[in-house]
């Protein structure tokens, strides 16, 4: 408990006190209203990393990710409303020779009005959806394949809504895989706006399906069909303060987890549920926040591993009552109109078996815009 108190004290003493997150810092998909029709441009999204995990307990084995993520471009808008993007996403780590992920890049996306979009090909992934990280793994912004399927979003006054199927494994007759895929609701909802408060009631839907029908297995039956799902709803109170300390929130969740497909399901639990509460204190920099996290039996095929029920380095050790604090500081910085910094720390006390976990990342990221051509 010292090294959590000593460590959440440090956090104090160099905090700045915007809404920071990593999640938001890291958004990279250009929004329609950032581009200009007949411009050809060449975009250049790069975001290098350093994150180092230490964590403790049987949940989860510490690691460390240290390199850079580039994805080279070349974007155009024909007509207002209409934007593509074609080129590439690598990911290179430290230390390591080969590149990986190294996929081709497609995206369009086209606005039917000023609220309702629709993006085909590579998605849209600015704010991980809005997902929470326990449904979410930041991380896999850089460590996983950039998602790539179809995604319908709409911004209203008063409603925020996207949904979207991710599809990240493709069958053909005789494939000796199953297929996977991903799909995901997510919204909240204004219910209080003014100068001094604002209070959302957010709602998520995940589920995570892996099957097929058209696949065979040469050395003996059919893999089982799983299909998973997460649900989290609750409510999200911020308060405006003042000059140096902007905005305090008081944000409050509740999740859940099933296993659709019961009869068929691998995972040590077949349903569970957990409770999240969370304050934050944001200013223009940074964010300060405190949690804790209270879960029984709950499993998030796609959340940070931390949290989870279930192990993911010994696959014969479960933890079905979870319980955890957590203290987070996140600071960026601008350095340019495509150019930001920021560095982020970490700590997590299991108030269950005592384990103490603390992480810390520096990232850099770069997008920058170069003209080619303007058709008229």
């Amino acid at each position: 408990m010292k090294k959590f108190f000593f460590i959440f004290c440090l956090i104090l003493t160099v905090i700045q006190l915007d809404a920071q997150t990593f999640q938001r810092f890291a958004s990279s998909y250009r929004e329609l209203n950032e581009t200009k029709a007949g411009d050809l441009n060449f975009r250049f999204e790069s975001l290098g990393f350093f994150q180092n995990n230490e964590y403790t307990g049987n949940t989860v084995s510490g690691y460390t990710l240290t390199g850079a993520m580039v994805r080279p471009k070349l974007s155009y808008s024909p007509v207002a409303g209409l934007y593509l993007e074609v080129g590439a996403n690598l990911v290179k780590y430290n230390g390591k020779d080969k590149v990986v992920n190294a996929l081709p890049w497609f995206s369009a996306r086209y606005q039917f009005s000023d609220r309702f979009e629709v993006v085909t090909g590579n998605l849209d992934q600015n704010n991980l959806h809005n997902l929470p990280e326990q449904l979410w793994e930041p991380e896999r912004i850089y460590t996983n394949k950039p998602e790539a399927g179809l995604q319908f979003l709409y911004s209203g006054t008063k409603l925020n809504a996207q949904t979207w199927v991710s599809w990240e494994q493709f069958i053909q007759q005789n494939d000796p895989y199953q297929e996977r895929f991903t799909f995901g609701l997510t919204g909240d909802c204004k219910v209080v706006e003014n100068s001094a408060l604002t209070v959302k009631l957010p709602v998520n839907l995940l589920f995570y399906h892996q099957g097929g029908e058209i696949n065979v297995n040469p050395n003996g039956p059919r893999p089982r069909v799983q299909t998973h799902a997460n649900v989290m709803a609750g409510w999200e109170l911020a308060m405006n303060v003042g000059e140096k300390i902007k905005t305090i929130n008081l944000n409050g969740y509740w999740l859940g987890y099933k296993a659709v497909t019961a009869d068929s399901n691998t995972l040590p639990f077949g349903k569970g549920h957990a409770w999240l509460l969370e304050t934050s204190a944001q200013s223009k920099n940074s964010k300060i926040s405190l949690s804790y996290w209270n879960a029984f039996q709950f499993i998030a095929p796609k959340g940070r591993l931390l949290y989870q029920s279930v192990s993911d380095s010994d696959p014969t050790f479960t933890q079905p009552d979870r319980s955890m604090v957590s203290a987070k500081y996140f600071w960026q910085k601008n350095i340019a109109k495509d150019a930001r910094v920021a560095f982020q720390i970490e700590a997590f006390r299991d108030m269950s078996s005592g384990d103490f976990s603390y992480s810390y990342g520096f990232f850099l990221l770069l997008n920058p815009d170069f003209l080619l051509k303007k058709f008229n």
